[in-house]
This record gives structure tokens, sequence and C-alpha cells, in this order.
């Protein structure tokens, strides 16, 4: 790694950890330098000398993590902005929901752990799990083999998003949205685009009736002005060439670490208490739960 400021950022981002407490950013980048003696650099000169531009290095950052739909993984201190901090340090003037939020958040490790541990089959049943955590009444999972390049798929209306009674016919319950989505377990390679594209592809023929309607896929009628909302979910990386397809194309995507982030900020498997743990088996609990499949 050549040594100055952009590294010295790449090291914070890669180590900083979410519940670190508030250090002066400049004794931090004095504490690298002195940490790589091969780099051959005087830590008081140096530090003084790149602060500012590793400042504007982690600030870039995350105002990109930000534009991906990613939460940054540190902060400046509210109080002392020269201090950096992780992003789930609980500071003493935050709010009850603001403590509770940054402490779930905080175990979004024990998830992104668990789903790396997942076959590729379970891994489909969570993503069409999480569609009910998007407020997906029936989501439902197509067949492991031969899915014609959908994994899971439903549908809500914006009754189901708005609310409303449930015994007489709204307008509401005609305004139809779909979610359609293909989840890749990787574990070392990135997702690139031609697994996005895979998606997009499926997504057209299956609005085509293109599909044989036979099965479990026979239930998804896409009418010809239905919007379509794709997602593509994955315990692995997205390349930038990936990121930068699903932004403009409009796919809603989630890495490893953003999924298990999701997962965390709603609860799943989560102990009750003022310092929550996750619970591998309330978590194998939910993700058993009611989704309609082709078994």
């Amino acid at each position: 790694m050549k040594p100055g400021p952009k590294a010295v950022s790449q090291i914070i981002l890669s180590t900083l950890s979410l519940d670190a407490p508030p250090q002066p950013l400049d004794e931090v980048v004095y504490q690298i330098i002195e940490d790589h003696p091969e780099w051959q650099l005087s830590p008081a000169e140096k530090a003084h000398r790149w602060s500012k531009e590793v400042e504007t290095a982690l600030i870039k950052s995350s105002n990109r993590s930000i534009k991906e739909g990613k939460h940054p993984s540190f902060a400046f201190n509210s109080v002392s902005s020269y201090k950096i901090q992780g992003a789930c340090f609980i500071e003493p003037h935050d709010p009850p929901e603001v403590r509770a939020q940054k402490l779930r958040r905080g175990r979004w490790i024990d998830y992104y752990e668990y789903l790396r541990g997942l076959s590729p089959e379970s891994f489909e049943k969570l993503c069409v799990r999480a569609l009910s955590l998007l407020g997906v009444p029936r989501p439902i999972l197509t067949p492991y083999r031969a899915d014609q390049g959908i994994d899971f798929f439903g549908k809500m209306s914006l009754g189901d998003l708005t609310g409303h009674g449930p015994q007489f016919p709204v307008f509401e319950s005609n305004v139809v949205i779909w979610l359609v989505g293909q989840a890749k377990h990787y574990f070392h390679s990135k997702v690139s685009t031609p697994d996005i594209r895979e998606l997009v592809g499926s997504t057209v023929l299956g609005r085509s009736r293109a599909f044989p309607q036979e099965g479990i896929l026979q239930e998804l009628k896409i009418r010809t002005f239905d919007p379509v909302v794709m997602l593509f979910f994955t315990t692995g990386e997205i390349s930038a060439d990936g990121w930068s397809l699903c932004r403009k194309a409009g796919i809603a995507a989630m890495d490893g670490e953003m999924l298990a982030s999701f997962l965390a900020d709603k609860e799943v498997g989560l102990t009750n208490g003022d310092s929550p743990r996750f619970d591998s088996a309330t978590f194998e609990t939910w993700l058993a739960g009611e989704s309609k499949n082709s078994d």
C-alpha cells in the first residue's frame, strides 16, 4: 500500500469499529503512521500535513456510501467535529430512539457472519422473508432450480402501504406494485453487471409472460402498466460498475453489509433489552416463517 492520505483513510474505514469512541482525527492519523514503520515517515510531521486530506477523503467516502444507500461506518462527533468516532457510538445527548437504533445497528456483524454461513438455497429463503419486512403480504419463493432467473417476487397494493380496513374493498387496493428479485450467495467474487442484466432480462420476460405458465411462476401476472421494483440481494460485494448500473437503471440492491444492517435495523432475531444480542435460534424461527413457495 502506497503511503499517503488515501491509504490512511482506507485503514480508518476498514478498522474503525462502529462503537469506537471519539478521537481527534490528527491523533488517529499519527497512530496509523506510527504503526507502519515500513513507510519510513515522521508521524508528527505527516499527521499534521495529511489530516485535512484524510478528512476530505473520509467525507467523500461518507457521501458515496449515502448515495449508494449504505450507512457510513464512521461519524464526526456532533460537539467536537475534529474528532472521529464509530457510526454507532452513543453520544450523551442522543434521544432514546437514536440510542436504540445505534444499539441494533451495532449488531450487524453477527448478521453478516450468519448470512455468509447460509447455503445458497437458504439465502434465497431469507431474501423472500425480507420482502415481508418491506410490507409484502404474500412473498413468493420460486423453485431453487429452473427459476427462470427470478428467485423471489411479491406484490403489494397502495392500500397495503397506506392501510385500509379489512372489510370493504377500496380504490387503493387496485394500485399494485410488484417486487421482483434475485439472490446471489457469493463468498469471494463480486456481483458484476452480467448478474444484474440477467435480473433485468428475466423481469422483462416475466412481464411479457414468456415463461412457461406453470408452477409458482404462473402467479407472476404483471399487468402492462403495473410498476415493478427490481431487487438484487447478495451476501458478497457489488462491483463499481454493478453499482453504477443499479443506480442508472433504478434497481434496488443490497450487498452483504447492507442486508445485514437492514436485518439488524428490523430487529430480526435480536433479544430484547438495553443491550440487544443476536440470537440464531430466534432468527431461524423467523426464517422458517410463512412464505408461499413451490414446496
